[in-house]
């Protein structure tokens, strides 16, 4: 009996990962909007990309070094298309601190290892003027599976020394895959 009652927690528990890893999100990018101060940079690019508008590329060329990065980073959803936006999340943090000490393994870290894959991002401060890119940005693979399915608006403000240089949102959708 107790070899029977195993096999089939076993089987539910085959069963519900499955269910799990067929549950995978995906996001589609209906919009990318970046703007940027003039004299910090210049020929800034923000393009989606990608058959499914899943992917983000950003090129731009740095006019001056910039030695404090902080960051804030509000996402907003909605549900049905009649809703307004919700603030669901919003954090401010030093983002030198980010790049040159990234703890490996957290879900914080796959999503920023995700971001700079393809990417020549400095990984410390101060980060030299230049060209900057991020191609094929894909946050897909590392999205939690609890994340529900929602409209998603997504705003991100950079600041050196209380001065806002550069500002970017993106609306788009989570789906079930």
């Amino acid at each position: 009996m107790f070899y029977l009652w195993m096999t089939i927690r076993i089987i539910l528990l085959l069963v519900h990962l499955i269910h799990y890893t067929e549950a995978r999100r995906r996001i589609r990018w209906d919009c990318f909007d970046c703007q940027m101060e003039p004299q910090y940079a210049d020929q800034i690019k923000c393009q989606v990309g990608g058959i499914r508008r899943h992917l983000l590329n950003v090129e731009l060329k740095l006019l001056t070094e910039i030695d404090q990065i902080k960051t804030y980073v509000k996402i907003s959803t909605k549900s049905k298309p009649s809703d307004n936006y919700r603030k669901f999340f919003d954090i401010t943090f030093d983002g030198c601190k980010v790049i040159s000490d990234m703890t490996p393994g957290t879900m914080v870290s796959k999503m920023y290892n995700a971001v700079i894959k393809s990417s020549n991002q400095p990984r410390k401060c101060p980060v030299k003027e230049g060209v900057i890119y991020y191609h094929d940005i894909s946050i897909e693979e590392v999205l939690p599976m609890f994340v529900p399915t929602t409209q998603l608006f997504i705003e991100v403000d950079f600041f050196s020394r209380r001065q806002s240089y550069l500002n970017i949102s993106m609306r788009g959708e989570i789906t079930a895959k």
